[in-house]
């Protein structure tokens, strides 16, 4: 995942357009209790591609998969596999980005036409293609194999008992990105806890009332809730079937929310929409002093700033309590095999290779892709958390990005997902516009999933 594409954050519209948008993949969700009952299908849907054709750079009479996917440098991966894999051809195709891309697969599904063999969805978005049983379990195919070589908090949430529904690609871990520069002139200390990082803010924004510790943007769902999965506030739980707990304003949710509304009150965060001018402009010039980044950020935040090329320092994200490690995941995406292909085994064979091989690794973490491995054999090696960039100087920001993939609890993702990213917009707006607070605008949205939940037939538990 790069900041080319913005996992956290919809296309805006009126009210009753983004209800309607969400519906889409949402209404899956409402034929639960006859798709809980059903079985894992592979049968060939007049849509799927199940031609013997040959491609470019593939084989006369090679299996012929049709993938689809968004991110930048998978063609390259593709083509490596194409040449590597004679007997298949993947040919890759781009149904549109995150949700543009589910709305088409969601479609097709219920049309029993136009299904592509293999479908690129990001971690969160899983549950809600599983439920209805879109996706085809991967693990009579063998690809459990490769669990020891992937993060555990990727796998698990790719995986229900011993069923596997899709295979992790990437992942966003989250650390402290700091100016080196700015904490040096202000003498702050890099906070290990969350009440440190209020006192870091405090002493930053006493020195000079323009600064402001970091950028906190409350309209940025995947970005809030990753903040909420590393402070032990995940407001979701769910393990498959029709079930979902919907808890925003729990002690933890709630203490949570007061401590980012007291450094918006204070104006010692800014609040300016993630990934835009105003966030790269506040990063360059000193107005913010440090980002909490996942690790995918740095690559393209260098591309998006000029004065501060070098200064930029990485340490693990602040703790609720000291001799805690944890950190929280922002973006990330899978590879799933879709129900109604009619070569769900040589499908298998690719998204495993795509996941979990050093060959296409060494294309998915290069200059072109960036994206940040959740396989641990790179990971873990000496070379990749050797590596450095020009933003941070001659530091190592991969040695503390890898250390924190594999420190993650594992955020339950409900089935609901496109209508909760979809919803959250509107409801969060008021706390960047300051007409309401982070803790009201979590009642309310409690209120609204739980309400949403309720109507496409699951039972809710909250708190």
């Amino acid at each position: 995942m790069s900041e080319k594409y913005r996992g956290g954050r919809r296309r805006s519209a009126g009210p009753r357009s983004r209800w309607a948008t969400a519906a889409g993949a949402a209404t899956m969700a409402a034929v639960l209790l006859s798709a809980c009952a059903g079985t894992d299908s592979t049968s060939a849907s007049p849509g799927a591609s199940g031609s013997q054709a040959a491609g470019a750079g593939c084989a006369a009479g090679a299996t012929a998969l049709t993938f689809w996917g968004w991110s930048a440098g998978y063609d390259l991966a593709v083509k490596k596999f194409n040449q590597t894999h004679p007997d298949i051809c993947v040919k890759l195709e781009n149904a549109g980005a995150a949700n543009d891309e589910y709305v088409k697969l969601s479609d097709a599904l219920k049309a029993n036409s136009g299904t592509p063999d293999v479908a690129q969805i990001e971690y969160f978005e899983v549950p809600s293609f599983e439920i209805t049983n879109s996706l085809v379990d991967l693990s009579q195919y063998g690809v459990s194999s490769v669990e020891k070589d992937i993060a555990p908090v990727a796998w698990s949430q790719v995986t229900q008992g011993s069923k596997q529904y899709a295979m992790p690609v990437d992942l966003g871990p989250l650390a402290l990105y700091y100016n080196s520069k700015e904490f040096s002139a202000h003498k702050l200390s890099v906070p290990a806890t969350w009440s440190e990082f209020a006192a870091t803010a405090d002493k930053l924004h006493t020195a000079d009332p323009k600064a402001a510790i970091t950028n906190f943007d409350p309209v940025s769902a995947q970005d809030v809730l990753a903040l909420m999965q590393q402070y032990n506030a995940f407001p979701f739980s769910y393990s498959g079937g029709a079930k979902l707990g919907i808890n925003f304003t729990g002690t933890a949710q709630t203490a949570f929310a007061a401590f980012w509304q007291g450094l918006i009150d204070k104006k010692e965060v800014t609040t300016a929409a993630d990934f835009s001018p105003a966030q790269w402009s506040n990063l360059d010039s000193g107005v913010n002093a440090s980002r909490l980044s996942p690790a995918w950020g740095p690559v393209g935040m260098q591309s998006s700033i000029k004065k501060t090329i070098g200064d930029w320092r990485t340490a693990p994200i602040p703790q609720t309590a000291t001799g805690k490690n944890l950190s929280g995941n922002w973006g990330g995406s899978t590879l799933t095999v879709v129900k109604g292909t009619a070569h769900a085994k040589e499908a298998a064979e690719f998204v495993k290779w795509f996941g979990a091989s050093a060959d296409s690794w060494k294309i998915l973490s290069g200059k072109v892709a960036g994206a940040f491995p959740g396989y641990l054999p790179l990971l873990k090696s000496t070379d990749f958390q050797s590596a450095t960039l020009p933003i941070s100087g001659p530091s190592k920001p991969n040695k503390v990005f890898a250390a924190a993939a594999q420190n993650m609890e594992n955020p339950q993702w409900p089935p609901i997902m496109t209508a909760a990213l979809t919803q959250w917009t509107s409801t969060f707006a008021g706390v960047t516009k300051g007409t309401e607070t982070l803790p009201e605008a979590f009642k309310t949205f409690q209120q609204q999933m739980v309400t949403y939940a309720k109507a496409q037939g699951f039972t809710v538990t909250e708190g």
